[in-house]
């Protein structure tokens, strides 16, 4: 019997780790649709906040949980309002039924949330009897009294008839127990004078009796009384047969009762036997479905956080040759979409003599050189909002205004410009005391429409065009070492904010004269 207890003991423990995994599982999923739902309804994104409230719904109701399914029916319902429409019909329904579950928990909080919603529904629809309700059960929650309707007139009956008409109902029903009881005292006594009659019969019988005894001589008396006897021990004898014969039959009875009573429980020792066979054979099968479900479980829960990783490098590497917007784009919908920019700061920058530097140095030391300030113009690029287009050979391009055209202003170009120079400068410095070669900057800004886009199938690439990039090109390749050079366009953007120089008008290839201006450190 230990062995049975100890075996269902398992059983039971192995089903409840089982389900309390489950459980966990799941409210998990059901706290990560709720926070997904909540951030896709700060960010605007409702149809999307409706798709993940419906989720959480299904999974608060395979749960079981009225707290959670409260809240995923809250959050659902607030989402389909948003979304508006004939949704709203369905997000009065979801937020009522949220309602019902908040009062049986007694979430005072989510009720008082529920009715907000609902009272700017009523009113917008222009459900008055809604809108009283709703308001009157948001006054109770908030603890502000609620007028009371008045009662209604309580209505008297005069029952004097029906009293009346029950009390003749019981004097008939007196009358007639009455009637059967007087009966019942006739007939008892017509028994009470048959018995009289059959007893006065008797006693005629008797009396008659008596005399015939009164006539027997004595030994008529005598062989009367030995018959008698012998009559009684008849009986007495028959008596005893009868007795033996019941006796025997009731031990019989006995016997065939402990037999039956043997087999049924040999019967009862070879079932729990069996049960007991069973209930181990399921509990080694649960335990072992156990164990293997923790190692599958472990297994993949390894393989997730390798995915994860994985995928978060894939990330990190994606946002390295995309705009974090672009790239969200492209995972979403599969391409990014063109798109064109009124106004953008397109900024050039190329070292001067970098054919007679890169002589001097071994291709190992030239792409050190060329990795640590390319690296020190991101950083920068980083600190002022800017978007790194690309590199070719020793030329830099980067861009302020795109993917956001509030994210990075002209002025803000031209300060991360002056900060590039002054990191070549340091630079420079070290270099010098180093006796190494060292490299100077040209850079030149413009700023006018362009467009942008990602182009290639195999490695994509995140690239601007249009005649801006050209002038840009040109104020690049117009301007000197340690210096910024900007167009006119951009002059009349920044020139509150920095002293420039005008230079006048220079001719340009493919442009004619352009008007060219030193912006001053």
């Amino acid at each position: 019997m230990k062995s049975i207890l100890t075996t269902i003991g398992i059983m039971c423990f192995s089903c409840f780790l089982i389900a309390q995994d489950g459980i966990t599982d799941k409210k998990a999923q059901l706290n990560q649709y709720l926070s997904q739902a909540q951030q896709l309804t700060a960010q605007g994104n409702h149809t999307q906040a409706a798709e993940i409230g419906e989720k959480a719904v299904a999974v608060a109701t395979e749960l079981y949980d009225f707290s959670y399914l409260a809240t995923a029916l809250n959050v659902y319902g607030k989402a389909l309002n948003n979304i508006g429409g004939k949704q709203k019909i369905k997000a009065v329904a979801n937020l009522e039924k949220s309602l019902q579950l908040a009062k049986g928990k007694k979430m005072i909080e989510l009720q008082k949330e529920n009715l907000e919603v609902l009272s700017i529904i009523a009113r917008e629809r222009g459900k008055d009897r809604d809108l009283k309700e709703y308001t009157e059960q948001l006054m109770a929650l908030n603890g502000v009294a609620v007028p009371l309707p008045s009662k209604s007139p309580t209505v008297t009956l005069d029952n004097k008839s029906n009293l009346k008409e029950e009390n003749a109902k019981l004097y008939e029903q007196v009358a007639v127990l009455s009637s059967e009881l007087s009966n019942s005292h006739q007939n008892k006594s017509q028994s009470q004078e048959s018995l009289n009659r059959e007893r006065q019969k008797l006693v005629e019988i008797i009396s008659t009796q008596q005399e015939a005894i009164k006539d027997m001589n004595e030994r008529q008396a005598k062989d009367a009384l030995l018959l008698l006897q012998q009559k009684k021990m008849v009986d007495s004898l028959s008596y005893l047969k009868a007795f033996d014969s019941i006796q025997l039959a009731s031990n019989k009875m006995a016997l065939n009762q402990k037999e039956a009573e043997l087999k049924l429980k040999h019967s009862e020792r070879n079932l729990l036997l069996v049960l007991a066979g069973v209930i181990f054979i399921i509990a080694a099968g649960l335990y072992n479905r156990f164990l293997n479900f923790k190692r599958n479980n472990a297994v993949l829960e390894e393989k997730n956080r390798i995915i994860q990783e994985e995928r978060q490098r894939s990330e990190n590497l994606l946002l390295n040759i995309l705009p974090s917007s672009i790239a969200e784009e492209l995972k979403t919908l599969g391409h990014a979409n063109t798109r064109r920019y009124d106004s953008v700061s397109v900024l050039f920058a190329d070292f001067k003599n970098f054919t007679n530097i890169a002589e001097k140095l071994t291709p190992e030391e030239l792409v050190s050189e060329l990795d640590l300030c390319f690296k020190g113009f991101d950083k920068i690029m980083g600190k002022y909002g800017m978007e790194k287009i690309k590199t070719i050979g020793d030329a830099y391009m980067c861009a302020g205004g795109l993917p956001d055209p509030y994210q990075s202003n002209p002025t803000k170009v031209i300060q991360a410009a002056f900060e590039m120079q002054n990191f070549l400068e340091v630079l420079k410095e070290q270099r010098m005391r180093e006796g190494r070669p060292y490299f100077e900057a040209r850079i030149g800004i413009h700023t006018g429409p362009i467009i942008a886009g990602v182009v290639g199938e195999k490695k994509f690439a995140y690239d601007i065009w249009g005649d801006t990039v050209n002038v840009a090109a040109r104020m690049e390749s117009n301007s000197d070492a340690g210096k910024v050079n900007i167009s006119s366009s951009t002059y009349e953007l920044v020139k509150d904010s920095f002293k420039c120089e005008y230079r006048g008008k220079i001719s340009v290839k493919n442009k004619g004269e352009v008007e060219m201006y030193w912006v001053e450190n």
